[in-house]
């Protein structure tokens, strides 16, 4: 009986564990889509909060929850800025390019051991600083080439200007991605490091 309830209770923790940093990284990339406001795909957003969103949960919950940010970003595209259910070969890739570029710019932070972000308990603004400029150089080249290619494919669309679609990209990732990251540096870590000091992210 005893090995059966530490059983359940051990089960039980396990999906805990694995759920939280899903549910967390779902709600926050929604929840910045929606005060984020219209999406403007070929021409750009002054500020894209879901990249900086997505940056930050990649860092504190790392890649395993690669799976919740697809999720959410399909689904705030479907609530929130009027995109058809069901996915086109065109939205997987997408949706895809946007869920792989911080975890490039991240992974390239590693590579080249920039990705210390807190020292002895202070941030390391530097870092997050070449985090959002990385995060949103390769979000900006990628949604360039792909949606060049979907616009290519129609020739009812008007094609992209490039000078114009990189520079509103890169400003409005390079944004969205600061006012994330500060944000959470500036408010939400020293919240959990006074209510929480156990909780405190080590990224």
């Amino acid at each position: 009986m005893t090995l059966n309830v530490e059983k359940s209770e051990s089960t039980y923790h396990n999906l805990k564990i694995f759920l939280q940093p899903q549910i967390v990284t779902f709600l926050a990339i929604i929840f910045a889509t929606f005060i984020n406001g219209p999406s403007y795909p070929y021409i750009g957003n002054l500020i894209w909060l879901p990249l900086g969103a997505m940056s930050l949960c990649f860092l504190l919950f790392d890649y395993k929850v690669v799976l919740a940010a697809l999720l959410a970003t399909h689904f705030a595209d479907v609530w929130f800025h009027s995109a058809p259910m069901m996915m086109t070969q065109d939205t997987i890739v997408q949706n895809i390019a946007a869920v792989i570029a911080p975890i490039i710019a991240i992974a390239s932070m590693k590579f080249f051991k920039l990705s210390n972000f807190f020292d002895g308990g202070k941030v390391v603004f530097q870092h997050l600083l070449f985090l959002a400029i990385l995060t949103a150089l390769f979000n900006t080249i990628s949604s360039f080439f792909i949606n060049s290619y979907i616009a290519s494919k129609d020739a009812a669309m008007e094609q992209i200007n490039a000078t114009v679609f990189i520079k509103n990209y890169l400003i409005g990732d390079l944004l969205g991605c600061l006012v994330v990251l500060f944000f959470a540096a500036l408010v939400i870590v020293p919240a959990i490091k006074y209510f929480s000091p156990k909780s405190v992210p080590m990224v």
